[in-house]
């Protein structure tokens, strides 16, 4: 038996014998309550005995609920502040190496899926700008389609374009921006000619379409 049990075992004899009780069988006709409990209070167990059944201790006693409670509950064991200080930065220290991982994994992902859609791009891009070093007259055309990953990428960003360059569309300064050459506040316009594409996220506007103003 520990200390705390041995010092539990004494309050409740201590109450016994105030009552004239000589054992826990007595105790037990007298409160109308299992010997069994008793050895659970003994073992300090009462956070598993039912509320109704310490009620019926405490009355055997003559005493209330409270104060059966307050002496033969446990004390919580003490912790210093500097455990508790020290416990406190090995966790800080613990998520903050978790977060650093996770952050890598984020990352190694998220280059791996960009790495994904670009990989003709990638694969091709050093073999056409050599072919391009030595043959300058090699025709635009041929080089369109290796603009389709970075147009994969775009939609898998969720990114889409404002308008198609050398559209003529109905101005709105919302999402269209003059080109700085054509900035004239005399002239009176409503339609506009897209010189740049513009783009937007979802809700969020990225660049506003470079347009210059169409004067009848």
């Amino acid at each position: 038996m520990n200390q705390s049990e041995d010092k539990t075992e004494k309050i409740l004899y201590q109450w016994m014998n105030s009552k004239g009780i000589k054992n826990y069988l007595e105790l037990s006709r007298k409160s109308q309550v299992s010997e069994l409990q008793f050895y659970r209070l003994e073992h300090n167990l009462i956070d598993n005995i039912p509320l109704g059944i310490l009620k019926k201790i405490a009355f055997a006693f003559d005493i209330s609920l409270q104060t059966l409670i307050d002496n033969l509950s446990t004390p919580p064991q003490e912790i210093s502040s500097h455990e508790v200080e020290k416990d406190l930065k090995l966790e800080c220290e613990r998520l903050l190496k978790e977060n650093e991982q996770l952050r890598q994994n984020l990352i190694k992902e998220y280059q791996r899926d960009i790495i994904t859609i670009l990989e003709s791009l990638l694969l091709q891009l050093p073999t056409i700008n050599y072919a391009i070093k030595n043959n300058p007259e090699i025709p635009a055309t041929r080089l369109l389609p290796l603009m389709q990953p970075v147009q994969d990428l775009l939609r898998f960003w969720g990114i889409e374009t404002i308008g198609e360059v050398g559209e003529t569309v109905k101005y709105d300064p919302q999402i269209h921006e003059l080109m700085e050459d054509t900035q004239d506040d005399t002239q009176i316009f409503e339609m506009v000619k897209i010189r740049y594409v513009g783009y937007r996220q979802g809700e969020d506007l990225l660049y506003r379409a470079k347009v210059s103003p169409i004067v009848e």
